[in-house]
């Protein structure tokens, strides 16, 4: 994976290469279980998030020494201002609306839409594919960088760029597709320099499961190369921490 990834970064375009990283992804991927995404009521907006039943659409991940991430399980994703009366799955305390825009992923990629101004590299737009590197403006000046930096996956990132808050102490949203790899150098969700190989967090029936080299512990019970996060859960290794928790509404 290291060499694969070494090689990715001299010749990103390149087709070699790309399907090396692809083939030393392929075994180390786990199995993943997708639950099915959740509908939007009958007039388009969003559900409200702690009412919902089942699995939750939004976790909090915390790992010790890096930060925190919002984690959107959904396929699709609202973006609004932070307000008690209209719950989105990424709330804004920025001047927004309640409702401002909507990111779909399917076959094709993240296609934003607009209920209200939207920039795209600072063209308007209403209906645009995002593609890496993309910065997205909602509103006046609240902006976010779009990222898919494991070629790979089709989960991606979204950094805040302007500043804003969301009402957690997050560093970054992350749109999880399959699963989401943390780990050393540049083709990773989340950055985790002090680690030697990558973790992989994946998609389980029962929340979120955790791929990771060697012996950890979740919760007390001994782990080896994987176990299950659940929705709610502690993981530690000799060289990492983390937490995972519902995104419980807090505005």
């Amino acid at each position: 994976m290291a060499l694969a990834d070494h090689v990715l970064s001299v010749a990103p375009q390149s087709a070699e290469a790309r399907k090396a990283r692809a083939d030393a992804w392929k075994t180390i991927e786990p199995d993943t279980t997708l639950p099915g995404s959740p509908s939007p009521d009958e007039d388009g907006a969003a559900t409200p998030l702690d009412s919902m039943r089942g699995p939750p659409k939004r976790l909090l991940l915390w790992i010790d020494g890096v930060g925190g991430f919002l984690i959107c399980l959904s396929n699709r994703i609202t973006f609004g201002q932070a307000t008690g009366d209209a719950p989105v799955d990424v709330p804004l305390y920025a001047d927004v609306s309640r409702m401002h825009a909507t990111l779909n992923r399917d076959a094709e990629g993240y296609l934003i839409e607009a209920a209200r101004p939207v920039l795209v590299n600072g063209q308007p737009q209403t209906r645009s594919l995002l593609r890496p590197g993309d910065r997205v403006t909602l509103g006046q000046s609240c902006q976010f960088l779009f990222q898919q930096p494991v070629p790979v996956s089709t989960s991606a990132k979204l950094e805040i760029a302007s500043g804003h808050r969301l009402p957690f102490a997050i560093d970054a949203v992350l749109l999880m597709a399959d699963s989401l790899v943390l780990g050393p150098g540049q083709h990773v969700h989340v950055p985790l320099p002090d680690r030697k190989s990558d973790l992989i967090i994946f998609r389980h029936k029962d929340g979120l499961g955790l791929k990771c080299p060697g012996d950890f512990v979740i919760d007390g019970q001994r782990c080896k190369d994987r176990g299950i996060l659940g929705i709610q859960a502690t993981a530690k290794g000799p060289d990492f921490a983390l937490a995972v928790e519902p995104a419980v509404r807090i505005y």
